[in-house]
């Protein structure tokens, strides 16, 4: 930003500053003069805004003049620094309309000397508009987005007639200056580079709608899982008694045939120790019936 630009700006905005500040600290000064052209703006935008908007839009005249104010305030600094000018200069223009028609409306005047102040000062504010409106445009001596658009169209035309031009001439020399084959060369090159470029932009625009709809994909595969993954949780949960119950009847089943296993194997062992002990004791009969007949 060159610096007869930043005091450019900074003498437009300090009009808008004032004003802003002003309002801000004694709305009630300005309500009178408001509150006529409130009463008409206010009931038109609630009708046709959408709901959502329609409910903050306040209908007390000192709130919407201290909201005016606010919107000078900031329209004004970001026009002067140059943060967001464009976009200041944009709000000081939509504030500055309803604050001319209410503050100076000289054709409703009858006495000649308020007419003609009205009239003065309603001259000097369509002047500030008309330096905001140029605000808005201004670039800082950038090209601006519709002049780069209309070079780049410009160019893409002189390439191709360039490369038109190229291909005549060349058929020009194949053919030995035969008119035919040369414009029929010329609109063929013409063509071809037509459906380059109608291609190469097609192909970008079909990229970027796969690449949104590769996103739409994934965000809705992202959500099943996370479904998925919850149901299978909560049917888990819904599960663990009844697994809990299975292991502890499990568990009881395979005590029982533990005890039952153990009991078996008891009951057999005392019938083989019951054996051995009467075959022990026939034993012993035995050798004592031997002893007594001398034969041991």
């Amino acid at each position: 930003m060159t610096l007869l630009r930043a005091a450019a700006r900074t003498m437009l905005a300090s009009y808008f500053v004032a004003s802003g500040v002003k309002a801000l600290r004694d709305p009630a000064a300005l309500v009178p003069a408001a509150e006529p052209v409130a009463d008409k703006i206010v009931p038109l935008v609630k009708q046709y805004a959408p709901d959502q908007v329609s409910s903050f839009i306040p209908t007390d005249t000192a709130t919407l003049v201290r909201v005016d104010g606010a919107l000078q305030i900031v329209g004004g600094l970001a026009l002067a620094t140059g943060k967001g000018r464009r976009l200041g200069s944009w709000l000081l223009a939509t504030s500055l309309i309803p604050n001319t028609i209410a503050k100076h409306p000289f054709w409703s005047k009858t006495d000649p000397e308020e007419k003609a102040a009205d009239r003065s000062a309603f001259l000097k504010n369509i002047s500030l508009l008309g330096g905001v409106l140029i605000a808005t445009g201004d670039t800082e001596g950038k090209p601006s987005l519709a002049w780069r658009a209309q070079k780049g169209g410009h160019q893409i035309a002189k390439k191709t007639s360039k490369a038109s031009n190229e291909l005549a001439k060349k058929a020009e020399q194949l053919t030995g200056g035969g008119n035919s084959f040369a414009d029929e060369a010329l609109a063929g090159g013409a063509a071809l580079l037509t459906t380059v470029v109608a291609s190469s932009r097609k192909a970008r625009k079909e990229a970027t709608k796969q690449f949104h709809r590769a996103q739409e994909i994934a965000a809705e595969q992202a959500k099943e899982a996370q479904k998925a993954t919850q149901k299978a949780a909560k049917q888990a949960k819904k599960d663990a008694p009844k697994q809990l119950k299975a292991a502890k009847k499990l568990a009881t089943e395979r005590a029982i045939e533990a005890r039952a296993y153990a009991a078996e194997k008891a009951k057999e062992a005392q019938k083989i120790a019951a054996a051995q002990a009467k075959e022990a004791k026939k034993q012993g009969a035995k050798i004592r019936k031997n002893i007594e007949r001398g034969e041991n």
